[in-house]
């Protein structure tokens, strides 16, 4: 039984400000970690969770939706697009990962990339020619990104630059963009961690054409998740997504700084 359908409920729900629906949907004792923190462990706190993030992310809507599933695990990948404290709109790519029990979600993860986006020509490209790509298989991506992970990490470079290919991109919104095999594994390699413990996969939903790979120093504590996009077996696009928070990032970003210009007014 797919689980797919519960996942585009919520997000319904969620666009049409349907908290009691957002309640139903996750079990009561459901673990939801969030790029804006806290952790929460269960559905009333989730649902009023949601309803302050309405308030802040004013005309929430999810667009350019795109959903994997593997076993008990659904990965959503989209575009928030919303209206801040001043009404001015914005959009916020965000990743999820939702895990299933009993017909309800049980634990679910939302990471995010910082506000507004923009991409140079390179990454532009790769992520075109990602989109327009129409083959690839589930085992065979899942084979290419799991080789890929456990080469970087095991410090195999020419094994993990193998799996790329030539006009890849690495957008990460928090660290900046690498464009090139040896330009993104090396803005991988600089990306900072905790001074103790070791970067390690856990989690990954594989699709036809792209795949979500979680991350963490702490299993315990979720860090990033990459949104890996393939062509022809090999990988195009790497999207970074944070748990901002967790890294150190504050996640309350609103566009309120410049609302009220304050001046010094001088005696005539």
């Amino acid at each position: 039984m797919s689980h797919i359908p519960v996942v585009e409920e919520l997000v319904e729900a969620i666009n049409y400000d349907r908290f009691a629906a957002i309640e139903a949907l996750h079990n009561p004792d459901v673990t939801f970690f969030s790029f804006r923190g806290p952790i929460l462990h269960d559905s009333v706190a989730v649902m009023d969770w949601h309803r302050e993030f309405a308030q802040r992310y004013a005309d929430l809507t999810y667009t350019e939706v795109e959903l994997l599933e593997e076993g008990d695990v659904v990965a959503l990948r989209a575009t928030l697009e919303a209206k801040g404290y001043d009404w001015r709109r914005f959009t916020q790519r965000v990743a999820e990962s939702f895990r299933f029990a009993e017909g309800g979600i049980q634990e679910r993860r939302m990471y995010a990339m910082l506000r507004d986006l923009e991409l140079d020509k390179a990454a532009t490209q790769a992520m075109n020619a990602a989109l327009e790509f129409r083959g690839g298989s589930q085992a065979a991506t899942k084979s290419t990104v799991t080789a890929f992970y456990a080469a970087f990490l095991a410090g195999n470079r020419e094994e993990a630059r193998a799996r790329l290919a030539e006009k890849c991109a690495l957008i990460d919104s928090v660290y900046g963009l690498a464009a090139g095999p040896d330009a993104v594994l090396e803005l991988l390699a600089e990306t900072p961690k905790p001074a103790f413990g070791v970067w390690r996969v856990t989690g990954l939903v594989a699709g036809p054409k792209s795949a979500l790979v979680e991350l963490a120093i702490d299993p315990n504590r979720p860090r990033a998740a990459h949104w890996v996009r393939l062509v022809d077996d090999k990988i195009m696009v790497i999207e970074a997504y944070w748990m901002l928070r967790e890294i150190g990032v504050n996640p309350y970003v609103e566009y309120s700084r410049d609302r009220h210009l304050r001046k010094v007014i001088f005696p005539a």
